[in-house]
């Protein structure tokens, strides 16, 4: 049973939740709290799984809190749950909170942001790497395209496009923009599965104060052997993307669906990012052992962490608000069969994409991952390989996205 704890200085916000999640009694655990400092008693006298405070508290605000929290208890998932703040206090919050809520919030949003973030926090039996996910501000992004941002945005004027091109190029800035999109940190949370769309949504003073003031994009600190990976690693995923929304679409004909396959697909290896930076020194070892045993990288990460960077970026992801599909297919790309899916979806899409497209990027794994025949079985899909191997093929070779890996296109 999860415990949750709600702060807010309004005594009757705090009954009006009380009431609201009744219902959810048998599930949570909860206790409230009426002011920061109150909360981090309780969080120091008792374990929790999640905090959910306002904004805006005299004294130790919803900001400052999270950071106490992040800093004292990192696997904690942190929750705003405020009304409308103006765009300085909620640049405040994009850093230590995880998802942002705007009241007047209702019982199952908040149950299913609270659910999902927990349920693939479960999937990490080792506290350090939840610990590890939990505390992340900032996916690594790919230097060359840290440094093409920050330089057109100290130009005079800047190219929006440009800007917004380089942002979806980039798997890490692409993941954080995502989350600031789908948490609604600046409205209500918006439903994209486009990078490009998204990076539109916001005019270039905002993207620059989250890439100044709130430092949400960070360049990956490597060496150089280590840049060149995170490179090849850009470049497979977008080849992944494109192949499995070519499937998609091919399969489908949904556009939504042909969206998110897009978007998981660009995302999927976002956990190898994420475990290479954190680990700058295990993680070349464990690569090299999974070529030496002939395994696969994530069978290696298995052996040496108990954990694998699937469920790593799926954790991230489910963090940080982005939609089940999306989540579900970076979780489990390696591993289908090991969820309950039983139709096409964007799981499908990315995991028969990154089988395919594995083999060309073999210097970034180990042995090849194998597909999940029993899974495309039970989805009565296991006669279509053949046919979608040409579409991912011809997909990933298509080149059509806006932005060149190693710099923007002009």
């Amino acid at each position: 049973m999860n415990r949750i704890l709600f702060v807010d200085d309004e005594p009757k916000i705090l009954d009006g939740l009380r009431r609201m999640l009744r219902v959810l009694r048998r599930e949570w655990q909860m206790e409230f709290a009426l002011s920061g400092p109150e909360a981090l008693e309780r969080l120091a006298a008792a374990p929790f799984d999640v905090v959910v405070t306002d904004m805006r508290m005299p004294g130790m605000d919803g900001a400052e809190l999270l950071g106490e929290v992040m800093r004292r208890h990192p696997a904690m998932v942190r929750i705003v749950l405020s009304g409308q703040c103006d765009h300085a206090t909620v640049l405040k919050t994009v850093g230590p909170a995880h998802q942002f809520l705007t009241k007047p919030c209702d019982s199952e949003s908040l149950k299913a942001a609270v659910a999902q973030a927990c349920r693939l926090r479960d999937q990490l039996a080792d506290d350090r790497h939840k610990r590890l996910v939990s505390r992340i501000a900032a996916v690594p992004s790919l230097p060359a395209h840290y440094d093409a941002l920050m330089a057109e945005l100290g130009a005079d004027p800047a190219d929006a496009d440009r800007v917004r091109r380089t942002i979806a190029a980039d798997v890490g800035m692409t993941a954080k923009m995502m989350q600031v999109v789908s948490s609604g940190f600046f409205g209500s949370p918006q439903r994209v599965a486009d990078p490009l769309r998204a990076a539109s949504l916001f005019d270039l003073e905002t993207i620059k104060a989250l890439a100044t003031t709130a430092a949400v994009f960070a360049p990956s600190a490597g060496n150089a052997e280590q840049q060149r990976r995170v490179a090849r690693l850009t470049e497979h995923s977008l080849a992944v993307a494109r192949a499995a929304r070519g499937l998609a679409r091919a399969e489908t004909g949904d556009v939504q669906l042909a969206d998110d396959a897009y978007l998981a697909g660009f995302l999927h290896d976002v956990g190898i990012l994420v475990l290479a930076e954190h680990a700058p020194d295990e993680y070349p070892s464990i690569l090299a052992e999974a070529r030496r045993r002939r395994i696969t990288l994530w069978e290696s990460e298995e052996d040496r962490l108990a954990t694998h960077h699937g469920a790593v970026g799926g954790y991230l992801m489910a963090l940080w608000g982005l939609p089940d599909p999306l989540v579900q297919a970076i979780a489990h790309h390696h591993h289908p069969g090991r969820t309950g899916d039983e139709r096409f979806s964007p799981l499908t899409a990315v995991h028969v994409a990154s089988v395919v497209i594995e083999d060309v990027f073999a210097d970034l794994f180990g042995a090849s991952t194998l597909l999940d025949g029993a899974y495309l079985e039970r989805l009565g899909l296991e006669s279509r390989f053949e046919h979608w191997n040409v579409i991912c093929r011809e997909a990933a070779a298509a080149g059509d996205h806006p932005v060149l890996v190693h710099g923007v296109a002009p």
